[in-house]
């Protein structure tokens, strides 16, 4: 059972990654701020995270940073609300992102196809 790791201070948004997933055979772990889900990554062992990048305390490319220098080949999705901005994109994808999504997300299959592909990559 592929294991997610959800990194993000919405409520509402962990919920519905719960919702979705974990009846499509994921395990969904969920952590809403930033050093609790880097202690939940060293504890769980995660597939592939989803990683807010705008959380109180600990930002989302903080995070990235920390989980890659701990674990070079993690998959890591970033959510961003920037919608669209290039810049900030491409500076996740240079820090290592496995890619980037834009909040609200318009598509949990396109996001589901993405997390797929990381479990193969």
């Amino acid at each position: 059972m592929p294991k997610l790791l959800a990194i993000d201070d919405e409520v509402e948004f962990t919920n519905l990654i719960k919702n979705y997933f974990g009846p499509r055979g994921y395990e969904v772990i969920v952590a809403h701020r930033g050093d609790q889900g880097l202690v939940l990554s060293v504890k769980e062992k995660p597939d592939v995270y989803l990683i807010d990048l705008k959380m109180p305390g600990m930002h989302g490319d903080e995070l990235l940073m920390t989980i890659l220098a701990n674990e070079p080949k993690a998959k890591c999705i970033m959510i961003t609300a920037s919608e669209g901005e290039e810049k900030v994109r491409t500076h996740l994808m240079k820090l290592g992102a496995y890619t980037c999504f834009d909040k609200p997300l318009t598509s949990l299959r396109d996001l589901e196809e993405k997390i797929k592909e990381a479990l193969t990559a």
